[in-house]
């Protein structure tokens, strides 16, 4: 993936005088949306990939969101909230997603994706067993505690920044994230896992 992955060059995009509005661009902008292109795009990309399961669909989803933070980075009112802000066009772009496709998630496919190609040992099977489990268990959960557990532990962000993301109240996110947790617990403990 990151042989095809495009490397937006500074330089180039500031022989471009406008963007796709017709609006000036300042070099500013373009080294913000640098750093945050080099910070967030893997981020962005294991969430689709979590949310998806297929990683040609997740590639294509990781583009769209950053060709239109690049096309609205005007409107990002302060860099200490680009995350929540590049993460909110993130979940417009699945929303957008699913209402097009009957969601076809894959948990084989992405298993697949993270695995490495060398025999097994007894732990690594043991290991494939419960991540299978695991990833099971996550997929019979809602659609906003797969997205809170997507957006926690695939994306690594914040409590705070999943708030913003979610147009929700911190502290309902970390219930959600606790209750969201406890029924994972459970239904692992059930099959003599653990988490």
């Amino acid at each position: 993936m990151d042989a095809k992955r495009a490397t937006f060059s500074l330089e180039w995009l500031l022989q471009t005088k406008e963007d796709g509005c017709g609006l000036l661009m300042d070099r500013e902008r373009h080294v913000f949306f640098d750093k945050l292109y080099q910070q967030y795009y893997a981020r962005v990309l294991a969430y689709f990939r979590f949310r998806v399961g297929k990683s040609d669909v997740a590639e294509d989803l990781t583009s769209l969101v950053f060709e239109r933070a690049l096309t609205h980075i005007a409107e990002l009112k302060t860099p200490e909230a680009a995350a929540a802000w590049l993460f909110r066009i993130t979940q417009n772009c699945a929303h957008d997603y699913f209402r097009r496709q009957q969601p076809e998630v894959s948990l084989e496919e992405l298993l697949l994706a993270d695995r490495f190609q060398q025999p097994s040992s007894e732990e690594q099977v043991l290991a494939d067993e419960e991540r299978r489990s695991l990833l099971a268990h996550v997929s019979s959960l809602t659609e906003r505690e797969q997205e809170i557990i997507g957006l926690k532990f695939v994306a690594h962000l914040t409590n705070r920044q999943i708030a913003r993301v979610l147009n929700m109240p911190e502290g309902t996110v970390g219930s959600l994230l606790y209750r969201t947790l406890g029924k994972l617990r459970n239904a692992l403990h059930e099959e003599g896992g653990s988490l």
